[in-house]
């Protein structure tokens, strides 16, 4: 089990980056979970230091992180990713409060803004990237065994109503924000759907068991836009990776999609075909390369069980928009996208045993 004491002191990690005493100032976020960033300066050079611990996040407590917090494991021994993706770390080390503080360059002007609509080209860029990550070899690297990772069922189940009506972690922090927008679901959606998302909160044994009978790879864990960026040199950055995981493709699809409806230019449907396209080209260079060991390409299967967890996840947020009656920035309506997602969810259902 990894401690905290498997990391270097903070001010080490500041130190070797010329940064130790420099003054922290104010950097504003919009992030949810606890945690604290500040902007530090070296010259022209701007780095953000994140700070986090179990006391701080609720969705570290809520997802069985510790004792050593995953993203800081991972922000300093996390194995190398494949070309074309980078997780925009320079390290991790323990502060003397006990807290874990993570160095990253400022990628200010290189993130999404996760409400303005991306185009096709960056929407291509990021998909051609997720696909790398996703079709690499990873259970050929020995540094992802027995790692922190997040486990499966509670981030399916992290935000659902039966996690924000029981007392917990997430009811604590967010139940009052979220918890109308499943009321809001519920007057929106079909009967159906309502009551296949209500039983897999209660109890997501069906959607765990079919999830797991699926190959698994490396997730990022919260592909929202605004953890995602294109570098000046073409790279994908990744921020963010505090639920990384070893999953199907079907948990980072379905959140991609729901998560980021105020960016994506095309309906889920097409999305989901454009990422199938470019997972299929990764394998195909990986076999060319003799990389090629069978990992992870996109079925029907696949795409409803996405379906499934975006809807378990942030079908709150599908019943606020459509009873606000926007539109989203694919052209299509908040209830007919909520129509669409709840007739695909109930076929998917098929998949559940």
């Amino acid at each position: 089990m990894l401690t905290p004491g498997d990391l270097e002191p903070l001010d080490e990690l500041l130190r070797r980056h010329g940064l130790h005493g420099k003054r922290e100032h104010p950097f504003p976020n919009d992030g949810w979970s606890g945690a604290s960033l500040t902007l530090l300066n070296r010259g022209r050079d701007r780095f953000v230091l994140k700070r986090d611990s179990l006391a701080s996040d609720w969705i570290a407590r809520a997802t069985a992180d510790g004792p050593l917090l995953r993203e800081g494991w991972f922000a300093a021994r996390g194995p190398a990713l494949p070309s074309g993706v980078r997780a925009a770390y320079l390290g991790a080390g323990v502060d003397a409060d006990g807290s874990v503080g993570m160095l990253m360059p400022d990628l200010t002007g290189v993130l999404f803004d996760w409400d303005a609509p991306i185009d096709l080209n960056e929407l291509d860029a990021v998909l051609r990237g997720i696909a790398e990550l996703h079709s690499f070899p990873w259970q050929f690297i020995p540094e992802i065994a027995d790692r922190p990772w997040c486990p499966l069922r509670e981030r399916l189940t992290l935000i659902c109503r039966a996690s924000l009506e029981r007392a917990g972690p997430a009811r604590a922090a967010v139940g009052e924000r979220i918890l109308p927008g499943w009321d809001a679901f519920d007057r929106v959606a079909t009967g159906d759907a309502r009551e296949l998302i209500d039983g897999l909160g209660e109890d997501p044994t069906p959607l765990v068991r079919a999830l797991s009978a699926r190959s698994s790879t490396l997730l990022h864990g919260d592909l929202k836009l605004a953890n995602v960026g294109i570098g000046s040199d073409g790279m994908i950055e990744l921020v963010d990776w505090q639920m990384v995981m070893l999953a199907p493709v079907a948990v980072e699809l379905g959140w991609f999609l729901v998560s980021n409806v105020a960016s994506l230019p095309l309906a889920p449907d097409a999305v989901i075909s454009r990422y199938g396209e470019f997972l299929e080209r990764a394998a195909d260079d990986a076999e060319a390369e003799g990389r090629w060991v069978g990992g992870p390409l996109l079925h029907d299967e696949d795409a409803g069980l996405a379906i499934l967890v975006g809807l378990l996840l942030r079908g709150w947020r599908k019943g606020y928009d459509a009873e606000a009656g926007i539109t989203l920035a694919s052209g299509v309506s908040a209830a007919d996208d909520l129509a669409w997602w709840c007739e695909r969810a109930v076929e998917a259902s098929a998949h559940l045993s």
